[in-house]
């Protein structure tokens, strides 16, 4: 019989400690333990597979724990879990080299989830330094027992068999860490967006017109990639100005809207813990420049704004345009008067060739892109 992995549980409060102990014991192996100091303790005896990992610890906090179960036991995959406000601790807990988080008050099928999946990554991981290790011992035994051209040929298959496993287990690796990655970026954009119901949505519609647009105007995948993190992620500094401005009914003062301006600027730095690419920092700083160069933050124009922040502020306009924000003070537009505001902006606020993908795929899919704004509305 498999052994079943190992979890800890790290957790001061004895109702979440129970729930998440009852959740887990009938798959798991589980420890548990009431302060950070314990836990790290506990790790000194006897190393474990996956910790859960309350950030809010007397004495002790939690990302200091994390810092140290890091240095300790670099390997052990750690899942820390927050309550709503701690936006930039979850932040620096990735950064530390957390690998994903949960949201209380979490859900059995969240937390089981969330767990097979980091066992599973520290499985596969243990699977191949064995193997490595008894490939290298297989190895030198040969070196021993021969010199022969056809054994170091045997050698040499051998050792690309190793460099191609490995290869693959990294893209493996990679590619859960990238949905790991995203997981987090839409789970993080659906709790703020959850704080303002009108706006609930907004940022899925924004990343689905992105990337029509991305396939029309043929984009790679990669770009496609970033496209769709900065697409979710383009309004993510809205967290740091003042809600009741934010949501305003009716034009902003010039000092409100000197505060809107601010939104791109603080984005980039709320997301710098996450080491996302240097293009969706760029998109998310850019799009609100102006393709006449007349925007912000940085009044740029035309091609000196990056191509995927042209892309998303087509999207993010068109959303606007025909979206229902009871704290804007214009009408919803219908879609072919939002294609004719947009034709009308075109080469002044938008790039004309971003538009005119837009409104191509629009006239081509009008009743789909009706149904799926509709779906996302109601998400």
């Amino acid at each position: 019989m498999a052994k079943r992995p190992q979890i800890l549980i790290i957790e001061d409060q004895l109702g979440p400690r129970k729930s998440l102990e009852m959740i887990l014991s009938p798959y798991f192996d589980v420890l548990t333990v009431d302060s950070g100091e314990k836990g790290l303790a506990q790790l000194k005896e006897r190393p474990v597979d996956v910790v859960t990992l309350d950030l809010r610890l007397p004495n002790l906090q939690g990302i200091d724990v994390l810092r140290q179960i890091k240095q300790m036991h670099g390997d052990i995959e750690v899942i820390v879990i927050t309550g709503y406000g701690e936006f930039k601790t979850v932040l620096d807990a990735l950064h530390l080299g957390a690998s994903s988080y949960l949201l209380k008050p979490f859900n059995m099928g969240d937390v089981l989830t969330a767990v097979n999946r980091a066992a599973g990554k520290k499985r596969q991981m243990d699977q191949l330094k064995e193997f490595l290790i008894q490939i290298g011992g297989l190895i030198g035994a040969e070196k021993e027992l021969s010199q022969g051209i056809k054994l170091l040929e045997q050698d040499r298959s051998l050792l690309e068999g190793v460099k191609k496993m490995f290869e693959k287990t990294e893209q493996e690796i990679e590619e859960e860490r990238r949905v790991n990655h995203f997981d987090f970026i839409r789970a993080l954009i659906d709790t703020v967006e959850k704080r303002d119901p009108y706006a609930y949505g907004h940022s899925s519609r924004v990343n689905y017109y992105s990337y029509l647009i991305a396939q029309r105007l043929g984009l790679t995948d990669s770009e496609k990639e970033e496209l769709q993190i900065g697409a979710y992620m383009h309004d993510i500094g809205k967290l740091g100005i003042d809600p009741q401005v934010v949501q305003k009914k009716g034009e902003y003062t010039s000092e409100e809207m000197e505060a809107i301006k601010r939104h791109p600027e603080i984005g980039v730095n709320l997301v710098a813990p996450l080491n996302l690419s240097p293009n969706v920092l760029a998109l998310i700083r850019h799009h609100h420049e102006y393709y006449i160069g007349k925007g912000y933050p940085d009044g740029i124009g035309g091609e000196d704004i990056p191509l995927l922040a042209r892309i998303v502020a087509v999207a993010d306009a068109f959303d606007a345009m025909v979206s229902d924000y009871p704290y804007e003070y214009r009408k919803v537009l219908s879609l072919e008067e939002a294609t004719a505001e947009l034709n009308h902006c075109s080469g002044i606020q938008f790039d004309p060739k971003v538009v005119k993908a837009l409104i191509e795929t629009i006239e081509e899919e009008h009743d789909r892109i009706l149904l799926k704004s509709a779906l996302f509305a109601d998400l």
